[in-house]
């Protein structure tokens, strides 16, 4: 079945599971005296509403339904109950701001608990039905093209049943569309460049198989695009310069906004970390480096000082994630991304976004312009502090891996949208949290 639905159905019980549990218990299971339990039923569910989108959000940074229930249970409820605790806090903060009381302790515990066992409860059972139930596809592509998409799927294996119609092609009375029929066929993925022609896509349609091409094959299942597979036709619908000017405006006060607050709240944070710089390696605390940013315009960024005063004496380099030329402190602050705050002035000044492209250095562009196809389609946006490639690709340290994290970046450029955005936020904090980079 789709991983996306599979997504889709977590979030929706959670959100109304966590909603029902926060409005009925101060009603049935709380006493009397309890400041829910004394509310209207109106403000109830409003309370009730807040918490269930809470219990979304801080679900979805913790990566509540992102976890396998193949291996540990344990961690699995836990990650829930963290959640869940998290979103019995705001909701703490919420009820004090309008009713200046607290929440009774009986009722916040029972919330707590409650929310966490049906969420678990849930999230089991619709994993346990996707994964019994996984999408049964033919690839009728290339070899080469199937074995990309085995080989990026391989970690995934519970979602798809690959069926080889190779061998029933020495019937005589073989076609697709009666292939499709006899196995119950669920999806069925296609040469973009295939056409009516090569076989009936209507009966096969009619049959309740669904037909895909293989480059929205890659967009909807693995999340990105491979570059080498991109046609003009492709690239002409990227007119992201002009593509509704409100939401840019929007877009870009949201940046500068989120960018203020972001460096007065982690403030505090940068004076430790620059007195433990001083007293490691002494100074710069912050060096600057140029980037190639929106339309390959240079830039200056700014980071926190990661790495030994002396690491490039030699020329620029590939970072690389187990770099030697890292301190022992810049280690740990790049795994939890402090190393990259200062970049939030760079949104405030207009050079990069919260969320875009990451930007390269100028000393690599030449090298990946000839070898890479269509990179400079990355910078029809502005860079940003995260991106799509970011949460799910590892370091470019390379001529190749550039180019897988540019099939992510075309991906994130063809589905450019506020909710893409927030899902790369969210999933950028829920890296930080597990210190990953």
């Amino acid at each position: 079945m789709d991983s996306n639905l599979e997504k889709s159905c977590k979030l929706f019980f959670d959100f109304l599971f966590a909603t029902i549990v926060c409005g009925i218990i101060p009603i049935f299971f709380s006493p009397v005296s309890e400041t829910l339990a004394l509310v209207s039923k109106e403000r109830l569910f409003i309370y009730a509403l807040c918490f269930g989108s809470s219990f979304l959000i801080f679900g979805e940074i913790l990566g509540v339904r992102e976890q396998s229930f193949q291996f540990g249970l344990a961690k699995n409820f836990l990650f829930s109950v963290i959640g869940s605790f998290l979103s019995v806090l705001a909701l703490l903060l919420i009820v004090w701001a309008v009713e200046y009381s607290f929440i009774g302790r009986f009722a916040i515990g029972k919330i707590l608990f409650g929310t966490a066992i049906v969420s678990f409860i849930s999230n089991f059972l619709i994993s346990n039905i996707f994964s019994s139930n996984p999408t049964k596809c033919v690839l009728l592509l290339s070899n080469q093209r199937k074995k990309a998409i085995i080989e990026m799927t391989k970690e995934r294996s519970e979602i798809f049943q690959w069926f080889n119609h190779e061998n029933a092609l020495e019937r005589e009375d073989f076609s697709i569309q009666s292939f499709c029929n006899e196995h119950d066929i669920d999806l069925l993925v296609i040469d973009d460049e295939n056409t009516e022609q090569d076989f009936n896509i209507l009966q096969v349609l009619a049959q309740g198989t669904q037909v895909i091409g293989f480059i929205d094959f890659w967009q909807k299942y693995i999340g990105c695009i491979p570059p080498s597979e991109i046609s003009q036709s492709w690239l002409s619908k990227l007119d992201l310069r002009i593509r509704n000017p409100v939401a840019l405006k929007i877009k870009r006060g949201a940046d500068i906004l989120l960018s203020i607050l972001a460096l007065l709240i982690t403030s505090p944070v940068l004076l430790i970390v620059f007195l433990m710089i001083a007293v490691e390696s002494g100074f710069p605390l912050i060096f600057s480096q140029t980037r190639t940013g929106f339309l390959s315009r240079d830039f200056t960024i700014y980071k926190i000082r990661s790495m030994k005063k002396d690491a490039e004496k030699e020329g620029a380099e590939w970072a690389s994630e187990n770099d030697e030329r890292i301190t022992k402190l810049g280690s740990i602050l790049r795994k939890l991304r402090i190393d990259e705050i200062p970049q939030f002035w760079n949104v405030i000044k207009g050079d990069m976004s919260i969320v875009g492209p990451r930007p390269e250095r100028p000393e690599f562009q030449e090298d990946l312009l000839k070898n890479v196809p269509h990179w400079n389609a990355r910078h029809l946006v502005k860079p940003g502090i995260t991106g799509w490639a970011q949460i799910k690709y590892r370091y470019a340290s390379n001529m190749q891996s550039s180019e897988q994290k540019l099939a992510y970046d075309l991906y994130y450029l063809r589905n450019l949208s506020f909710a893409l955005d927030f899902e790369i936020i969210l999933a950028t904090l829920r890296s930080i949290g597990k210190g990953s980079r």
